[in-house]
């Protein structure tokens, strides 16, 4: 078996072996080549032997000889698909011939073309198999009348012996098909379990990697926050004072670029659920964000919360998904503009939405916001830097409560995005309870 893949791989040009997959099929398109050109010829010469029959030896040798043969032309062809369709067109006309000169459309010769046309439809482009089929059609159509009108192809009446050793010989090469084409299939997708686990991998080492890191890189971060604040004393000019000030805005954004690396690899599907009283969150978000949105003179304006409204969820996760939008709507925003909160109740849903009045998405914008490290075509209005990261961990809190994450936006007016929560959180006993109730 060795030597027959090792003669098979001495067969397949270089820009053969470019891909797994395009490998996997060469060989196994070779490997029955050899086999159906092996038994052919075995054919031919049982035969002669046993029946005395010239005819079929030549036919059937002659067709084994053909497929052997063009094995060695294979190096000679650009693409395989160029290949394979010359050695089925060469079988598809030397059968023609055979099945004339074997009697016509009343011999056991036409059941051969079935066997082409399985390769046909395993191996080639449904144009190519639909060509060779309309062919065969009007061949043996054509056939069939010409013999009805009384033209005689000296039709012999078949032995029992040479009946067996042709359905014999034509299940043989079936089943050879099937295995070989089985057997691509299987390697392939042995191939592609591999690679998928190669990539789950090399994904968790990155993973472990950057969590490694990020932590590491936090503590000096720090330390040279600390150490600036030491000199933040009235004994320095005016000039030293804007460097430390660079210095310690530099330290904080290296130190939020950590935390948004780490806060992308927390998620966690495990919630703490409790009863969250919006008016009270949205007021502390608001009395927060004032020192950086007076900055701007950007007005954080709370709407429907006249009444309280409560919803059942984790308090964790909701400030985590607030603190990123309402941080976008700031940073983006230009100054003297105006950013809204507005909340809304029904029986089964509350809906959170901040409106802001910045840049908008463009439509190249909208394909790839959720994306991790995605930098869009806005910048922030105050200096600020972006991870590119926030509305992806929006996006997956957002998941992991159960909700919805819709937005509108207008190029040039502002964009509005509206987080959709259910009032109660659906805990995994009550979803099992809803669906045996079903």
């Amino acid at each position: 078996m060795n030597l027959i893949n090792h003669f098979i791989d001495g067969l397949i040009p270089d820009r053969f072996k470019l891909t797994y997959e395009l490998t996997t099929k060469v060989r196994g398109v070779l490997t029955s080549q050899l086999i159906i050109g092996i038994i052919l010829t075995g054919l031919g010469m049982f035969f002669l032997y046993f029946e005395n029959n010239p005819l079929e030896l030549y036919l059937n040798t002659g067709i084994g000889i053909f497929i052997l043969s063009s094995l060695f032309l294979l190096k000679f062809f650009n693409h395989f698909e160029s290949y394979i369709n010359f050695i089925l067109s060469g079988g598809y006309i030397v059968l023609f011939a055979f099945i004339i000169l074997a009697g016509g459309v009343y011999s056991d010769a036409p059941f051969w073309l079935a066997l082409l046309i399985t390769i046909n439809i395993t191996y080639t482009k449904t144009s190519h198999t639909v060509f060779w089929l309309i062919v065969v059609l009007v061949f043996i159509t054509t056939l069939f009348y010409l013999q009805s009108n009384g033209l005689d192809f000296n039709y012999e009446e078949v032995s029992y012996k040479k009946k067996a050793a042709t359905l014999f010989s034509f299940f043989i090469l079936l089943i050879t098909i099937n295995y070989s084409f089985t057997k691509i299939h299987k390697r392939k997708n042995s191939h592609h379990l591999e690679i998928i686990a190669t990539h789950k991998r090399l994904l968790k080492e990155r993973d472990d990697l950057m969590s490694i890191i990020a932590h590491d890189m936090k503590s000096p971060s720090r330390r040279i926050e600390g150490l600036i604040s030491i000199f933040e004393t009235d004994n320095l000019s005016k000039d030293q004072k804007d460097i430390l000030s660079m210095l310690k805005k530099t330290a904080l954004e290296s130190i939020q670029l950590i935390d948004d690396l780490l806060e992308a690899k927390s998620f966690s599907s495990n919630v703490s659920i409790e009863d969250i009283n919006l008016n009270v969150l949205i007021q502390e978000f608001k009395n927060a964000f004032l020192p950086l949105s007076n900055k701007k003179n950007i007005r954080i304006i709370t709407r429907g919360l006249r009444s309280v409204i409560l919803v059942k969820t984790s308090r964790y996760e909701l400030k985590r998904i607030l603190d990123n939008l309402l941080s976008n709507a700031i940073k983006f925003s230009p100054f003297n503009t105006r950013v809204e909160i507005i909340c809304m109740q029904n029986d089964s849903h509350t809906s959170i939405s901040i409106q802001d009045q910045g840049p908008g998405f463009k439509k190249e914008d909208e394909l790839k916001m959720f994306q991790p490290f995605q930098k869009l075509s806005a910048r922030p209005t105050g200096g600020e830097t972006s991870s590119g990261l926030g509305l992806s961990i929006v996006k997956k809190l957002t998941e992991i409560l159960k909700g919805e994450l819709k937005y509108v936006t207008q190029p040039g007016k502002g964009t509005t995005f509206t987080l959709v929560l259910p009032n109660q959180f659906p805990l995994i006993n009550e979803s099992k309870e809803e669906d045996s109730s079903i």
